[in-house]
């Protein structure tokens, strides 16, 4: 059982205000899983999100299970389990996140930040909103039930053309096989320095790299990172503002002169 000391010895060691936020709120709602022993859960949580929560429930030892509603989602919904519920994992998820399916009347006329911008538009909490996967001939969105009506009710256009909205269900093949478009690509680079790889992918200087990491341009798996001589891991997510997202593969193999090749997903 959470007590105040408990509660207070975790956050006493988080110094970062939103991640404190963050943490007091899980911990709020674990007390009410305790206490009620009901079934509670999060909002999407992005990757970074979810490590710093797991790390929480894992210590307090919580019976919890983290929802992905599509094998390349980034942002989940962890949930809290009583003992007594017979789980359904299908059931639970789908009870309370849904898939809308955005079709425009022209294809390949509207970008992932045009939905992104026409949904965040309707003035929704961003954590209600989980990925949003666009592509030439619609998107597809991932929300929590709670704002599902308004968003089916009140998205209309998306940048200046009319679009039509449609339930997906979260089991159908559709969306299981959804999958962001990846370009794959191989680089030689001396190591697996996220400043050398950098300057690779993107054909930049390590001083250009340097400066825009300094800026706070980096995020690694959905955490703003400055440190430049972190080695990146396989399945890391790379975003780097105005350049592009990837995903660090592996390292396919070793050059004779002891550089590297390692291969990247680019998303499309």
């Amino acid at each position: 059982m959470i007590t105040k000391n408990i509660k207070s010895k975790i956050l006493e060691n988080i110094t970062k205000k939103e991640e404190k936020i963050l943490v007091s709120n899980i911990l709020d709602k674990v007390l009410r899983f305790e206490n009620n022993n009901t079934l509670e859960f999060t909002h999407f949580l992005d990757l970074n999100e979810i490590d710093i929560i797991k790390k929480v429930l894992d210590y307090l030892k919580i019976n919890y299970f983290i929802a992905k509603p599509n094998l390349y989602a980034e942002k989940q919904v962890v949930f809290f389990i009583p003992d007594y519920l017979e789980f359904n994992t299908n059931k639970v998820i789908s009870d309370n996140i849904s898939c809308i399916k955005i079709i425009p009347p022209i294809k390949g006329k509207l970008l992932h930040k045009d939905y992104m911008g026409s949904i965040y538009s309707l003035g929704i909490k961003h954590e209600m909103i989980g990925d949003i996967m666009a592509f030439d001939s619609c998107a597809y969105v991932f929300v929590m039930n709670t704002v599902k009506k308004f968003i089916l009710d009140n998205l209309i256009k998306v940048k200046n053309q009319n679009v039509i909205l449609e339930l997906v269900d979260l089991s159908s093949d559709e969306v299981l096989n959804l999958s962001y478009n990846f370009t794959e690509k191989e680089y030689i680079v001396c190591s697996k320095r996220i400043d050398a790889i950098l300057s690779s992918v993107y054909n930049l200087s390590r001083n250009q790299v340097k400066e825009k990491i300094n800026s706070g341009d980096l995020y690694i798996n959905s955490k703003n990172t400055f440190y430049i001589t972190d080695n990146l891991k396989k399945g890391d997510i790379v975003s780097f503002k105005r350049c592009g997202k990837f995903v660090f593969d592996d390292v396919v193999r070793e050059t004779k002169n002891k550089n590297i090749v390692i291969k990247i997903k680019k998303y499309s």
